[in-house]
């Protein structure tokens, strides 16, 4: 009797030795590791490009990667609206990157490169439409955003090429704006909030 206790317990230390042995590397498998970022799902958002005619902003909606810091998912939304689209006109010059991005309130904040300057093509309808382009863009997506203000190389310009004062922060305006109908109508934009958003920047 006493030999057969002995061997129980002799079983009982052996498989309790191997259990322990695997048990860390098992865990291993199925935790994830100590500080490593969950998986983020893409973002649906909506841009404002330049229809076919030049004259009004139209929305499109694309993808960026998934985020969940509101200033790294404003900068990853206007790089998006920088790299343009297929069917429609861009509203940023080619090659603008944002520098920065700084979040106040109801403000943001956007540091662009020289190239908003440099490259833009200039006159007054164009430069509304790139103002409003951007301002419309962070209103519908981050509706929290009222406002936009505008920075070069940190720096703030009287305008962007002589017409549309940006020394000022911009609400978003929908006057220039409209969605496109199954049928090719075109529909005016809705405001946001259900309120008018009057625009503190104005053509000279």
């Amino acid at each position: 009797m006493n030999k057969y206790f002995l061997l129980a317990g002799i079983f009982v230390l052996v498989l309790g030795a191997v259990l322990w042995t695997i048990w860390p590397s098992s865990q291993t498998l199925t935790e994830p590791a100590a500080g490593q970022n969950p998986i983020l799902e893409p973002r649906d958002i909506v841009l404002y490009f330049v229809d076919s005619s030049g004259f009004s902003l139209v929305s499109e909606e694309q993808q960026i990667a998934g985020c969940n810091d509101e200033r790294q998912c404003i900068a990853q939304t206007i790089e998006a609206l920088s790299s343009g689209s297929q069917q429609l006109q861009p509203v940023l010059p080619e090659r603008t990157r944002i520098l920065g991005v700084e979040i106040e309130g109801d403000l943001a904040t956007i540091n662009f490169s020289r190239d908003i300057v440099d490259r833009h093509p200039g006159g007054s309808l164009s430069e509304l439409l790139t103002v409003y382009g951007l301002t419309n863009t962070l209103a519908v997506n981050f509706p929290a955003l009222r406002r936009l203000q505008i920075l070069v190389e940190g720096k703030i310009e009287p305008t962007l090429r002589g017409h549309v004062d940006i020394s000022r922060p911009i609400k978003a305006e929908f006057r220039y704006s409209y969605l496109p109908k199954a049928q090719g109508e075109i529909q005016p934009l809705p405001e946001v909030a259900g309120e008018s958003a009057v625009s503190e920047a104005g053509a000279e």
